[in-house]
Formats: structure tokens, sequence, C-alpha cells
């Protein structure tokens, strides 16, 4: 287990976080780390990022300019929600992560995201 700093970025419709320094635990190629309540996990191998707070939960698969399948599950409901992921761009080098992608939840279209994570040794 390794610590390291990260600066992460996402962006939506109508929202944007960015937080610099954030410590992160990388372990097996897998970052973990927390924002505020959520609780993220990001494969750098499989590409899959794993959102967890007190409402829900979320786990999405990317491949570069291919669609792939994940989950959103509400928490106080007890329903899952089938999410389709348009990954138009996905890039990781020189760590740096770079996906733009578009969310879709039950078949119905959510909006475009770009999410951005550097690690700082």
């Amino acid at each position: 287990m390794v610590i390291y700093i990260i600066n992460f970025y996402l962006k939506n419709n109508d929202e944007t976080i960015k937080k610099d320094n954030i410590e992160s635990v990388f372990k097996k190629n897998t970052l973990k780390f927390n924002i505020g309540n959520d609780k993220y996990k990001i494969d750098l191998d499989k590409f899959i990022l794993e959102k967890d707070n007190n409402e829900s939960r979320l786990c999405f698969i990317f491949s570069d300019k291919k669609d792939t399948k994940g989950t959103y599950y509400i928490k106080e409901l007890d329903f899952y929600m089938d999410a389709k992921i348009k990954t138009s761009k996905l890039i990781y080098k020189d760590n740096k992560l770079d996906i733009k992608y578009e969310l879709y939840l039950q078949d119905e279209y959510i909006g475009k995201f770009e999410l951005k994570i550097e690690v700082k040794e």
C-alpha cells in the first residue's frame, strides 16, 4: 500500500467538482480516496469506477470508443438501475487518467461527463 496525492476533476451538465491534493491509497493498481462523503475506487487496469455514499452506489466500466454497462444503486429505495456508458475518450498515461463519456440510466440520457485524475507521487 502506497499513499499518493491526486488532483480530481469531474464535470457534468451543470456541475464541476475540482479537488486538488487529495490523499489516495494505491494498492494493486487501484486508487482509493474520499471526497466529502463520497468514497471512490478506480481500477487502473480494467478502468472500473466505483463510488459509494449514503444515498447510492455506482459501478461504471469504461472502454475507449465502446459502449459498456454498469449499475447505479439507490440505497433508500433498494433499487438498481442499469447504466450504459458510451466512452468517447479514455487515456491513461504519465500518471494521468482522462475519460469523456455519456451516461444513460434505464436507457434515459443523463448527460456528458468528463473525469480527470492526476496522480502526483
